[in-house]
């Protein structure tokens, strides 16, 4: 009471700690950083080698393997991931979150360089490169330039000079990139059969051309005076130049590039298609700093966009992928839900109060409580993001809680005569223990949020905060703010329908005011709902058996729904997203070109679908950001028109996945994208069925032969896909190391001239007009897929370290370079095979994957029916499965939440045993959790909604909240004890009394969140299952609440007190926390 007596007392003050909290929230808003999650690193560092040429088996043994025992002696490692494909090792190292990840890349470069020696001494093999992933490297941007005016090598070249450096300047951009740039290079290609005839080598084209194209210094010369300074300027001009050039001479002729090579100026050959509605475009992607605004960095993106369209008229940027899309759109639904959920909390309490300035009175919780959590945001270092503003949404419905339960109170002592003034401190004081103890126990739920482990602590925790923050301010509001301006409102605060008669008049007149009749009739109809349950609680603490039965009955049937596996699972819920990506495949060793056909195919067909808006494809790349080539893979990036979103976008690509599914030989699936469950389930896929054993053959067979025909039967996945073949098509080179040593060729030697047969090699640069051109030597296509002409090739037989370094040197004799050489099928056998694609291997170990997208089906229900299909499946011995990261991520985040309510619920019981100085009394409050399990589920049912990640936020945000009403009941009827009233009358006391504020906190909470359990706004559909289970958790539980708790409140205080009491040897005290009473009361 001596908080409301200061607040009334002292109300210029008590003004000014409202105004500054404003004031500091105000200050913060535009300070606050804009961003789609809070801000986090996963703790994975990549390493990745390149080493040209060499398969997945040799990739896996000479590379792969010595690095996975090197990574894994480093601290603090949870898991290795490895894939070793053709060319390329990746060895992928996951941390323990709260590791610090640049010490942990530190030391794993220790390690690897402490093992350098046990990898192949060849220099084709280049060093390790560590990366430290960050969920902030998903580019801002991902999008497509088209221009009609250029052509795309012109276009490729004006984004690299110019373009790419204006991007680069805006603010927060840390990488420009571009996709497929066909530049400008001059081919030399070489005929096999030609350079065979007349002894060269490949190797020996290269030099030639280098050693022919210098600007050198040649000295100074002295003429009277002056000094000279000369060069030897003899760089090419164009590619006739480079064609005349003489590489040997045979019996004294000499043998210029031209007569063994076609020399041309044209582009490079092309690796990859890139195409936006069915035009050649160029690719372009931008990544933002770790520490940048994304909002921010994404506005100057698009805004330079604006003017480059404007300065090239034909010039036009098509975005597939932008983070700030998806960022506005949550941000702004949840400010939205917000306002929203606000105005009917407000529409609640005036309903109730029937005056706007007691409603007003209420109202100002919510300004100075959200904006001062804004302001706390600030100080913590928050970002506005889906968390912090899901948390503040939330909490709306709460800040009014307390502002409610005060404002009614001081209104009922109104009634008794009392003025404002000691109406108001009185009114406070009477419920100050009841609504601090409902709020703290609000905020003792949220503390074990923040002890979850892994990401979804990291992401979860500024939304506990959030919330916390915002009760605390409003319990600060409703007992300061409240009872002061109560103190002014005068007799405003009258008794609910004070003065109103039937017909809304205090006279027996009727009112011609609508807000008096309708007043009027609502406390008419309430005064008639609060005699019902009267009489329903008479009936109900006379019965206590039958209604702690029946209470029983429905969570025991609660549970049985539950048990049933009724109420479907999955980790985090999709957002609403008109962004769909298609992954196709061709059979291996399908040719690019054969590819791009069949992807134009479908790209037109989507683009004539009315609900689409444009179409990017790539070809030729495994993954849109992913500039590894791979002839028989494309990704089609679609997005839809602005009303197709939700359920319709999933229709849409549960459509096309069932055309693509009757197009022989391409595997593909879809799915629409969300990023922020992509970036909580880390990356993984949806369903993923691990098979693990020695045998990379073994493995093949198992899920091709078993596992993937067992998860067709699936239902609500998309085409199961292993990802990896056996049968990629690939040319074993087995070098024949003694006729190669007794020549004193190296493997060196024999890997470079296959390596420029098949991927070519720069020799020098072409420059015109400063900008340099390479000249790429290289077979024709049709040569470099022949055994025949790679066999042909000519390997040098240089010996020694003198003869190659002759054979550099620009000044030395031509017939110097013409080393002899060996047929390249002297030296090895040469075979065309299949292998595999890539072998992939966890904790060392080697597994393979079969995976599926779920099309709009719950995890939880597709795991049960993918374990039941595994069931009939016998693996042989020292073969094993296991589900993948996502199922795992789901059951560990499932369990560790469970021991967080647990923790939660003691904690809120010890909190009321400190608050009533009892054990008893908190016990019957906590019963309504249980009773908020009913409507938990119910409302699951009703919706059709899963149970994940938020969902069981919203369970244990519901464990602060229904105890909130319980207390207030529990609390009275201790206050009314005390003054002498048996158990029994302060019972039937104390809950009609409570009646009112409980319903409209009820109602309140209700209508804060409603847009939010709705989800009404596209980007707050994550949010919808924690409205949706707090809604009808307090829904039900108060209503069942209403009636059980008063009954076991009274079968405790007439069946165990006495006997717990006799046993101390004392007299029965009434537990209460009411140091004394107000006066008047």
């Amino acid at each position: 009471m001596g908080l409301a007596r200061f607040a009334v007392n002292r109300r210029v003050a008590v003004s000014m700690i409202a105004l500054a909290f404003v004031v500091l929230g105000i200050f913060a808003i535009p300070r606050l950083p804009v961003a789609l999650l809070p801000s986090f690193s996963p703790p994975v560092i990549t390493v990745t080698v390149n080493y040209p040429n060499v398969g997945p088996y040799q990739i896996e043994s000479l590379v792969t393997r010595p690095i996975e025992n090197a990574v894994s002696r480093v601290n603090g490692i949870e898991m290795i991931n490895s894939t070793s494909e053709q060319g390329q090792s990746q060895v992928r190292a996951t941390f323990h979150y709260g590791t610090n990840l640049d010490t942990a890349a530190v030391d794993v470069q220790q390690q690897i360089d402490r093992i350098r020696n046990q990898l192949p001494n060849d220099p084709t093999l280049q060093q390790p490169q560590i990366f430290k992933f960050d969920a902030n490297s998903l580019p801002v941007i991902r999008g497509y330039v088209t221009d009609p005016n250029y052509s795309l090598r012109d276009l490729g070249s004006l984004f690299t000079n110019q373009i790419a450096d204006e991007f680069s300047a805006v603010n927060g951009v840390a990488q420009v990139s571009i996709g497929v740039d066909q530049q400008r290079a001059v081919m030399v290609e070489p005929d096999a059969s030609t350079l065979a005839a007349n002894g060269l080598s490949l190797d020996q084209l290269v030099t030639r051309i280098g050693q022919e194209n210098v600007n050198l210094p040649a000295g100074i010369i002295r003429v009277g005076t002056n000094e000279y300074q000369v060069r030897t300027n003899a760089l090419f001009k164009d590619a006739a130049q480079i064609g005349d050039i003489v590489v040997a001479t045979k019996n004294g002729v000499p043998i210029y590039l031209h007569d063994v090579a076609s020399v041309k100026d044209a582009i490079e050959e092309q690796r990859s298609f890139e195409r936006l509605d069915g035009k050649p475009a160029l690719g372009i992607t931008i990544n933002a700093q770790p520490d940048a605004n994304i909002v921010a960095t994404a506005s100057g993106i698009y805004g330079k966009i604006a003017q480059l369209e404007k300065r090239y008229p034909g010039m036009h940027f098509g975005i597939v992928f932008g983070q700030r899309t998806f960022i506005l759109q949550a941000v702004n639904a949840l400010e939205h839900t917000a306002i929203y959920g606000a105005i009917l909390a407000v529409l609640v309490i005036f309903l109730f109060l029937h005056s706007w300035r007691s409603t007003l009175v209420v109202a100002v919780s919510l300004p100075i409580s959200v904006l001062g959590t804004l302001f706390g945001a600030y100080v913590f270092g928050y970002s506005l993001n889906v968390m912090t503003l899901g948390g503040l949404a939330l909490a709306v419905g709460l800040i009014v809680d307390d502002a409610i339960v005060v404002i009614e109170n001081i209104a009922r002592h109104r009634a008794m005569g009392k003025d404002a003034k000691t109406a108001s401190i009185d009114a406070t004081g009477e419920i100050l223990s009841a609504v601090i103890a409902s709020s703290i126990t609000v905020i003792t739920v949220f503390v074990p949020l923040v002890l979850i482990p892994g990401l979804q602590g990291l992401i979860f925790t500024p939304f506990a905060v959030m919330v916390m923050m915002a009760v605390a301010l409003s319990l600060l509001v409703a007992v300061t703010q409240v009872p002061m301006l109560s103190s002014l409102a005068g007799n405003d605060l009258a008794a609910h329908g004070e003065g109103a008669g039937a017909n809304g008049a205090g006279n027996g007149k009727v009112s011609r005011d609508p807000f008096k009749r309708f007043a009027a009739r609502f406390e008419t109809q309430y005064a008639r709902f609060e005699r019902t349950y009267r009489s329903l609680l008479a009936h109900a603490v006379d019965r206590p058996r039958l209604v702690a039965g029946l209470a029983l009955l429905l969570v025991v049937a609660t549970l049985g729904v539950v048990k049933l596996g009724l109420i479907p699972t999955e980790t985090f819920p999709p957002s609403n997203s008109r962004y769909v990506r298609f992954f196709l495949r061709t059979p291996n060793g399908t040719a690019l070109a054969i590819t791009n056909a069949e992807v134009r195919k479908i790209e037109n067909a989507m683009l004539r679908d009315p609900r689409v808006q444009n179409v990017g494809i790539i070809v030729g790349t495994q993954g849109l950001f992913n500039a590894l080539p791979v002839t028989n893979q494309a990704t089609l990036s679609v997005t839809l028109k602005s009303n197709v979103v939700g359920d319709a976008a999933a229709a849409y690509v549960a459509q096309w996945q069932k055309k693509l599914a009757n197009i022989p030989g391409l595997l593909s699936f879809g799915h629409t994208v969300d990023i922020v469950s992509n970036i909580i389930s880390r990356g993984q896929s949806d369903l993923d069925i691990q098979i693990y054993g020695p045998s990379f053959t073994k493995l093949y067979s198992i899920a091709k032969d078993q596992v993937l025909p067992a998860m067709e039967g699936i239902r609500g996945i998309s085409r199961p896909d292993l990802g990896i073949t056996a049968t990629q098509p690939e040319l074993d080179v087995n070098i024949k190391r003694t006729t190669a040593a007794r020549l004193g060729v190296s493997t060196a030697a024999i890997s470079q001239t296959i390596d420029t047969a098949t991927a070519g090699s720069i020799a020098s640069y072409l420059q015109i007009n400063g900008t340099q051109y390479p000249i790429v030597v290289q077979l024709p296509p049709t040569q470099r897929r022949s055994e025949a002409s790679i066999a042909m090739l000519g390997v040098p037989l240089a010996t020694t370290s003198s003869a190659l370094s002759q054979s550099v040197t620009p000044s030395a004799p031509l017939s110097q370079t013409t080393l002899p050489t060996m047929p390249l099928g002297e030296l090895a056998n040469l075979t065309f095979g299949v292998g595999p694609s890539e072998i992939t291997r966890q904790n060392k170990q080697r597994e393979m994957d079969v995976t599926a997208t779920l099309l709009n089906a719950p995890l939880g229900q597709v795991v049960d029916e993918a374990t039941a299909a595994m069931s009939h499946i016998t693996l042989p011995p020292g073969y094993s499965w296991q589900f993948g990261q996502s199922v795992t991520d789901q059951a560990n985040t499932f369990s560790s939440l469970g021991l967080i309510v647990a923790l939660a619920i003691l904690l809120v019981y010890m909190l009321l045993a400190a608050q009533f100085e009892s054990l008893l009394h908190p016990l019957v409050i906590m019963i309504a959790v249980p009773l908020a399990s009913i409507g938990v589920v119910l409302a699951l049912l009703v919706t059709h909604r899963s149970f994940g990640l938020t969902a069981f936020i919203g369970v244990l945000m519901l464990v602060g909240i229904v105890v909130k009403n319980a207390i207030l009941v529990v609390e009275f009827t201790n206050r009314l004890r005390s003054r002498g009233l048996s158990a029994r009358d302060a019972v039937l006391q104390a809950a009609p009394l409570r009646l009112r504020p409980i319903v409209m906190t009820t109602l309140a909470t209700v209508g804060g969140m409603l847009p939010i359990a709705i989800g009404i706004e596209q980007g707050s559909q994550t949010q919808a299952p924690l409205g949706t289970v707090v809604i009808g958790g307090l829904l039900v539980s108060t209503t069942l609440s209403l009636l059980v708790i008063p009954t076991l409140y009274l079968w405790v205080a007439t069946h165990i007190e006495p006997r717990m009491h006799r046993r101390a040897g004392g007299e029965i005290a009434v537990p209460t926390s009411a140091e004394h009473e107000p006066a008047g009361i």
